[in-house]
């Protein structure tokens, strides 16, 4: 019997079981068998069975119809009908853990909350071939189930315990193919249905965007019919602007590509003709890109989604589920996951080695989200956060022995989606000019600002009312300033759009107050966030999202800090992108833009490792020849000795708009002060030509 074989058995076994259930439950109900408390828990069984039992029944449709027998509204309303228990009725959905907590008791109420949402979750896991996946998920509802009914029978429910148990051994007897699985989609080239789709179909049929799996919004419906309208020429110039970007950060940081022979592609759903463009011109580099989808199983998801996807279901849901490993979560299954992950590595080392690293194509244009704070969504106790952290420092460790980052590099480019508003697509072609601005001018106007940087001892950065900061920036003493410099010249490479100076800070001696009155960090939206520093490290911190001073500690705390009690300062940069705060401004899209640009609106500040993270020794330089010195800082200068704790594995910018900006001044030796920025502009000679776009009319 073949593997494929036997699990298509395991799969007819296990959903022949769960089409009993709604009949069973209702006899067992109507004869009396269950007492009336027992009457919730055969509700959430029957509804899960339900929409079960809704997804085989498409199986059997597939098997002997055609994709294109269904129109554009027939998918649409399928969609509709599989997503809406993490959508549309999210609410009363045994997948929200308050009401599921409302219904069994938070304990109950939580384990309840998980199985339901990781059940919702299947279908996209089915839809890109990962039909285990699916059999050994609805395995472990057919057993809790089982368990429910015969405990039932006998007079007594399952325990919490033992429902916790059933997880926990899910969770674990399934780690190794759960990894492997991730792994092995980030890295096959030909693992994964998303360059076939991409490659294959007929893109201006909109009802390939189905054949995703993924769920599919007005969002990705209005991006694909305006990729659709867009000329071949418009179309290949994003994508040369992706592509080139990305080979230009080999050259930029002296990388070399030979023996590289894939990219990672990190795409968007709905630009799927620019990325067939840019698959093409990846080939003429001699690059195969690898596409890969979002992670749902629970082993393998993170705070932020990354890999090839559309629009969130739902924000609040996937934050009320980013912590449930809290379930189950201890040190021999953080042990089992690191075991999985070196084995997944080594089985698929020839792939990592010739990964020349990613390249991500981002959207943006969604209304901030300011998420509910949940009583009963599961959070870590602080043991497990610092088990979490110990995790990821492991995890990061064992990911540079098998993909170094002194031999891989990256690019990043972002474009708004229909979400932005009315004037979607004047601000398209407004952001398409913000990716495409000469690197050339910008390169030399921002060697000027870096000249005057490099005089100095210390940056001082004073905010603008209501902006409260008043921060110290220490900046490292260069030995040999003709051959030296702090400061990285960055224009369209690995991080486009063009426009920022940054550095990596000397830690002692860095201190002060910063305030962010409104910024949209990590998927979640920080109101009035205080980050105060001595050394370099954040001593404390607030925000005003909430009444309740201790939620909000709590908040940054889970995703801010990673679950940490500090940070240190990773870097500070001066952007210099005044285009796009002048589209920002103008078309008042701030609060909605990626970091990706908000960065270069300003002066920014990033918590977490340096810019140069496990890089440290590879010599970087600017356009000017001059070698890029200040690459770590006292904490990753430890690395040798403390290896993986010197690194915090996250690195969040943090910027500040030109218009809360009272003044940026360097200090030198003999306290002599250069002004770069006044009162929200410019004043450095030779920064004349980034106050135009500042000066004009909104």
């Amino acid at each position: 019997m073949t593997e494929e074989t036997f699990l298509e058995e395991r799969y007819s076994l296990v959903v022949t079981r769960i089409r009993e259930i709604g009949g069973e439950l209702e006899e067992k109900k109507n004869n009396g068998v269950f007492a009336s408390d027992a009457l919730p828990w055969a509700e959430y069984f029957s509804c899960l069975a339900e929409w079960m039992t809704v997804l085989d029944d498409f199986k059997i449709w597939q098997g002997s119809h055609d994709f294109s027998e269904w129109s554009l509204k027939d998918w649409q309303d399928f969609y509709e009908k599989i997503y809406a228990p993490l959508c549309r009725d999210y609410e009363e959905s045994y997948a929200n853990p308050d009401k599921a907590a409302s219904v069994f008791g938070t304990e109950y109420g939580r384990l309840l909350s998980f199985l339901a949402s990781e059940i919702y979750q299947s279908f996209s896991r089915w839809m890109m071939g990962h039909l285990e996946a699916v059999v050994i998920l609805w395995e472990l509802f057919v057993e809790i189930y089982t368990d429910f009914v015969y405990g039932e029978e006998e007079g007594e429910k399952p325990t919490a315990e033992a429902i916790a148990k059933a997880v926990y051994w899910y969770v674990s007897d399934y780690s190794d193919e759960m990894v492997s699985w991730r792994i092995h989609e980030q890295q096959a080239p030909d693992f994964s249905r998303i360059k076939s789709i991409i490659m294959s179909e007929d893109l201006s049929d909109l009802r390939y965007l189905y054949r995703f799996g993924d769920y599919i919004s007005e969002t990705e419906l209005g991006t694909a019919e305006h990729m659709n309208r867009l000329s071949q020429a418009d179309i290949d110039a994003m994508a040369d602007t992706f592509v080139e970007g990305y080979i230009r950060g080999f050259e930029i940081n002296r990388i070399s590509l030979e023996n590289k022979k894939y990219v990672t592609v990190r795409g968007s759903i709905g630009f799927e003709r620019v990325l067939r463009s840019a698959v093409e011109k990846f080939r003429k580099h001699g690059l195969e890109p690898v596409f890969f989808p979002a992670s749902t199983t629970v082993l393998n998801r993170r705070q932020v989604r990354v890999g090839y996807q559309g629009k969130s279901v739902n924000p609040q849901f996937e934050f009320d589920h980013c912590k449930d490993k809290a379930l189950f979560y201890d040190r021999p299954m953080a042990n089992r996951h690191l075991a999985a992950l070196k084995k997944a590595y080594e089985a698929c080392g020839e792939w990592i080695s010739a990964n020349a690293g990613p390249a991500c194509f981002e959207t943006f244009g969604e209304s901030p989200f300011t998420p509910v704070l949940k009583e009963n969504a599961c959070r870590l106790s602080e043991k497990q956060q610092k088990l979490e952290v110990e995790f990821s420092d492991m995890q990061a460790g064992l990911t540079e022995q098998y993909m170094k980052s002194s031999e891989i590099s990256f690019t990043i480019i972002a474009f708004p989606t229909p979400d932005i508003g009315p004037d979607y697509e004047a601000i398209f072609d407004e952001i398409v000019k913000v990716n495409t601005l000469d690197n050339d001018i910008y390169r030399e106007i921002q060697q000027k600002i870096i000249d005057v940087l490099d005089l100095g001892e210390y940056v001082y950065i004073r905010g603008k009312a209501p902006n409260k900061t008043v921060m110290k920036v220490r900046l490292h003493p260069l030995k040999n300033p003709e051959k030296e410099t702090n400061f990285e010249n960055c224009c369209a490479d690995v991080n486009i759009p063009v426009g920022e100076v940054f550095t990596s800070p000397v830690l002692e001696g860095t201190e002060g107050l910063l305030h962010a009155t409104s910024v949209y960090l990590n998927g979640i939206h920080f109101k009035d966030l205080m980050l105060r520093f001595a050394d370099g490290r954040i001593v404390s911190y607030d925000c005003g999202n909430s009444e309740d001073a201790e939620s909000n500690r709590r908040l940054i705390k889970d995703y801010l800090l990673v679950g940490r009690e500090s940070l240190p300062l990773g870097e500070f940069a001066v952007g210099t992108n005044t285009t796009a705060y002048a589209a920002a401004q103008k078309y008042d899209i701030t609060g909605r833009l990626p970091i990706l640009i908000v960065e270069k609106m300003g002066p920014h500040f990033a918590i977490g490792d340096t810019c140069y993270s496990r890089a440290e020794d590879h010599a970087v330089f600017n356009p000017d020849g001059k070698e890029i010195i200040a690459r770590e800082n006292e904490i990753s200068a430890r690395r040798g000795e403390e290896g993986v704790q010197a690194y915090f594995n996250c690195h969040t910018d943090i910027t500040i708009p030109y218009d809360e900006i009272e003044e940026i001044f360097v200090v030198d030796k003999n306290e002599n002060m250069f002004s770069i920025i006044r009162d929200g502009r410019f004043v450095l000679e030779g920064t004349e030509a980034l106050n135009i776009p500042l000066n004009n009319k909104y």
